[in-house]
């Protein structure tokens, strides 16, 4: 149920990270608030940012601004406090 809104020149990207990722504990409250985002690894044991979003790792990634509400809402929620929501300055 991922859904991808391919960018269009000049669309405003929200970087989204999981840090410290090894302090994710697998409660899955992010994925409860934002699917669309943030899936789980059980391999891993822990959340991750999901392949349209992810950058270079499993932990970090960019969203476009129609989801900032939604990754803003995952980090509330976090209970670990460690989703960060960064938007461009």
């Amino acid at each position: 149920m991922t859904r991808k809104k391919d960018p269009l020149p000049g669309d405003s990207k929200v970087k989204v990270e999981i840090a410290p990722w090894d302090s994710c504990i697998p409660d899955l409250a992010c994925n409860a608030v934002c699917p669309e985002v943030f899936g789980y690894d059980p391999s891993r044991g822990r959340a991750v940012i999901r392949k349209p979003w992810r950058s270079h790792s499993l932990w970090s990634g960019e969203v476009t601004e129609d989801l900032r509400v939604c990754v803003e809402k995952a980090s509330e929620v976090c209970p670990r406090d460690i989703i960060r929501v960064i938007t461009p300055s």
